[in-house]
């Protein structure tokens, strides 16, 4: 059977797993990639980039690495910026990837007819696939709040945020509680002449250290110690505020959610700062008056700089709605990768797990590889699976659990999703597997 050509879109971390996975299944696949390098979000510069100086990763090497291609040992528990692209690049070689790529090549519209996909490129070229699967991530249009009146001072987004030197001697308000905001907020409180920082409730904070582990692995030693999972998590809770992590302690509103319900803040030094008076907290904002910034708890303040870490949206411009609207029905797809109208379009990428990247990028492009290969020898297996997708509101992925807000629209419940995916993808193959041996 000759099996068919695969298009991945986008050659960051997710784009690079489904390719080794492909590579190792024997598929052919080409991957493009809009840049001249691999690595998407984590490359050091260019327009991809949402690096700056002092981002490291929120999740611990050994919960972000490849288990089959291991971070390099002098890597430290979370290794920065520029590590990780170059593991990134290391791993592409090591999978001999670049064969295979076709770098500064932007797609920009899709077609859809019975023989598959054509790609149309910036350059007016074309070239047709079988099935495509997008990673170009979930980072794509910057979001910016709106708020009544008009600040009248620069502002920036996250996405064009460098150093902290753009912050040095100026009074800046940082907006957004998430984990790039809190980055930038503790670069403001070491740089600014004044830095403030804005968010919309209180948070559950962790510390990226624990008696004496990062603190992902030390939730999963944890873990098995506890039958009950409130009991789990009221452990949890308290050994952090033990250590110095709960916000109210300096000041700052009280969560309004459960630990459980919400994306981790991972950062040791937030509070820190806080505590010590060179970042000041702020409720959200109100109204803009010039460059004062009017609070909802009545204070004003004077600012030179707004920087808004305020997320991303989803942007797929080279996809037509009409074949998928991916600006509403990313919620729809089945297991948050297959639309229920195609079974030759997949998206990689687009879900939130409190995890790191490789062992997810592995079982994904694993889960990826299966399907296509299913898919191309038409088995009963894939079939039960196109008529499952059509009712993915059935499908428990731990969604529920989380905050209805923005930032927890692509959430899932990782272990819920590693357990679905498993079973899905040795169904897939132990089917292949039949096909082939009769």
């Amino acid at each position: 059977m000759q099996q068919p050509t695969i298009a991945i879109i986008g050659a960051g971390a997710s784009g690079l797993g489904v390719a080794k996975a492909l590579r190792e299944a024997g598929v052919n696949f080409e991957i493009i990639e809009a840049t001249a390098r691999f690595g998407g979000n984590w490359q050091p510069d260019g327009p991809a980039s949402k690096m700056y100086e002092s981002v490291h990763l929120i999740s611990s090497r050994r919960n972000t690495q490849f288990a089959d291609f291991p971070m390099p040992a002098d890597y430290p528990d979370y290794p920065r910026h520029n590590q990780v692209f170059a593991y990134l690049t290391q791993l592409a070689e090591h999978c001999q990837l670049a064969a295979h790529t076709r770098f500064n090549t932007r797609v920009t519209h899709m077609t859809k007819d019975r023989q598959g996909w054509q790609l149309t490129f910036a350059d007016g070229s074309q070239s047709r696939y079988e099935v495509v699967v997008v990673c170009n991530g979930l980072l794509g249009v910057p979001k910016i709040p709106a708020y009544p009146g008009t600040f009248s001072g620069p502002s920036l987004h996250a996405r064009d945020y460098r150093s902290a030197e753009q912050l040095r001697g100026k009074r800046v308000l940082v907006v957004g509680g998430g984990n790039s905001g809190c980055d930038i907020a503790v670069d403001a409180a070491q740089t600014a002449s004044r830095a403030l920082h804005s968010t919309r409730r209180g948070y559950h904070y962790m510390p990226k250290f624990i008696d004496g582990q990062p603190t992902q692995e030390w939730l999963m030693d944890q873990a098995p110690k506890f039958s009950d999972d409130d009991a789990y998590w009221a452990h949890v809770e308290r050994s952090f505020k033990f250590a110095g992590f709960d916000g109210r302690d300096y000041g700052l509103p009280a969560p309004d959610h459960d630990i459980r319900e919400c994306h981790p803040i991972l950062n040791s030094q937030i509070l820190y700062y806080i505590g010590h008076g060179d970042l000041h907290a702020k409720p959200d904002i109100s109204r803009f008056d010039g460059q004062q910034v009017h609070f909802s708890d009545g204070s004003v303040e004077t600012i030179d700089l707004i920087v808004w870490a305020t997320g991303y949206g989803i942007d797929l411009p080279f996809l037509p709605q009409e074949v998928f609207d991916w600006k509403r029905d990313f919620d729809g797809l089945f297991m948050r990768i297959l639309p229920a109208r195609h079974d030759d379009l997949m998206f990689v990428g687009y879900l939130n797990t409190p995890s790191g990247i490789g062992n997810l990028a592995n079982m994904t492009g694993r889960f990826i590889a299966a399907c296509i290969q299913a898919r191309a020898a038409d088995s009963p297996a894939w079939r039960q699976l196109q008529q499952i997708k059509l009712a993915p509101e059935r499908l428990d992925l731990g969604q529920q659990r989380f905050m209805q807000t923005q930032r927890h629209a692509h959430e899932v419940d990782l272990w819920k999703f590693i357990r679905t995916m498993n079973f899905l993808t040795a169904r897939l193959q132990t089917a292949q597997s039949l096909a082939h041996s009769a």
